[in-house]
C-alpha cells in the first residue's frame, strides 16, 4: 500500500471549465511525497533528477515521461539546476472518458499498475507534444476542447504503443527469463557471461535481441539492477560501501562510485548520509 502524503486537488490548478492545465516547471519546490485527485503527465525537457514513484527510486532525464493516477504517490529529489519538465494535468473523469474510447478497461490497467506508465519520448515526439499543448496555455481559447482531446489522445496512444511493445517482447520466452535472471540479487555476483551461457544462442545474438527488445544494452541493464540494489543496501544495511561493491561484483570501488554517481546524481556515501539524516 502506498503511503500517501499531501494530496493536491483540482482546486489547486483548475480555475475554469477547462479539462486541462499545463505549465513548465523551471524551479521545482519539493512538496514531499504527494498524490493528486487528478491525472498528471510529466516529461523531462532538460537536466535530470531522482523520481520517487510509490517508493521506487529511478533517475529521470531528457525524454523520460510518466503518467500519474490518483493511486500514485511521488516526488522529485536531488534535482540539478538544469532540471526542466512540463506537467500536463487532466481532470480524472475526463481522462477516464477518453480511455473508454479505446477500451473499457484501459484506465483500470493504468491505475492498477498492470500497464507500465513510465516510458521515453524521442525528440520528434517531444517537439510535437510541445507544439500541440502550447495553445492550452492561452486563456479563453475557443478551441480548448479540440486541443485537450488532441493532447490527451497523443498521450494515451503513446502509452498504448509502449505497452504493446512490452507485451510483444514478453512473447519471446527467453527474453523474459533473462530479464528475471538479471534482476535477481542472488545473480548479481555472477559474471554476465556465465548467465548468458544458460541460453543456446551466441552472445552477439543475445545482445542484439535484448537491445532491440528493451532499448538498453545487457551491461547497462544489469548494472542498473545492481545499482538499485546497492541503494537499497545503503539505506537498509550496515554493510560498508566496499563490502557492497564486492557483493555486487564490480571490478573496482572507483568504477562502482562512478556508475552510482552517474545513475543517482550523488555518491554512495551521500546516500548513506541521507539515510541517517532521514532518521533524525
Amino acid at each position: 500500500m502506498v503511503q500517501l502524503g499531501k494530496q493536491l486537488t483540482n482546486d489547486d490548478f483548475f480555475n475554469s471549465d477547462y479539462n486541462i492545465f499545463t505549465h513548465l516547471i523551471l524551479h521545482y519546490e519539493d512538496p514531499g511525497p504527494h498524490s493528486h485527485d487528478f491525472i498528471e503527465f510529466f516529461y523531462v525537457l532538460g537536466g535530470q533528477c531522482l523520481h520517487n514513484l510509490n517508493k521506487v527510486i529511478d533517475t529521470v532525464s531528457i525524454g523520460d515521461a510518466c503518467l500519474l493516477t490518483p493511486t500514485d504517490s511521488h516526488t522529485f529529489k536531488n534535482i540539478d539546476y538544469t532540471f526542466l519538465h512540463r506537467d500536463i494535468i487532466f481532470k480524472t473523469d475526463y481522462f477516464k472518458a477518453m480511455c473508454r474510447q479505446y477500451s473499457e478497461n484501459l484506465y483500470d490497467k493504468l491505475e492498477s499498475g498492470e500497464w507500465d506508465k513510465h516510458f521515453t519520448l524521442n525528440n520528434q515526439q517531444m517537439n510535437y507534444l510541445e507544439e500541440i499543448v502550447q495553445p492550452a496555455t492561452q486563456p479563453n481559447n475557443p478551441n480548448i476542447d479540440l486541443i485537450t482531446g488532441n493532447v490527451c489522445s497523443f498521450i494515451i496512444n503513446a502509452l498504448i504503443e509502449h505497452n504493446l511493445k512490452i507485451a510483444k517482447n514478453k512473447s519471446i520466452p527467453w527474453i523474459s527469463r533473462l530479464l528475471a535472471l538479471l534482476s535477481t540479487p542472488e545473480n548479481f555476483k555472477t559474471d554476465l557471461q556465465i548467465l548468458l551461457s544458460a541460453f543456446p544462442y551466441s552472445k552477439e545474438h543475445i545482445c542484439r535481441t535484448f537491445k532491440k527488445a528493451t532499448g538498453k544494452s545487457l551491461t547497462d541493464y544489469f548494472n542498473e539492477q545492481k545499482l538499485q540494489y546497492a541503494h537499497t543496501l545503503l539505506q537498509s544495511s550496515t554493510l560498508s560501501v566496499e563490502q557492497i561493491c564486492e557483493t555486487l561484483n564490480f571490478s573496482s570501488n572507483s568504477y562502482f562510485y562512478h556508475l552510482y554517481k552517474k545513475h543517482f546524481n550523488f555518491t554512495p556515501r551521500c546516500s548513506r548520509t541521507q539515510k541517517h539524516s532521514n532518521k533524525e
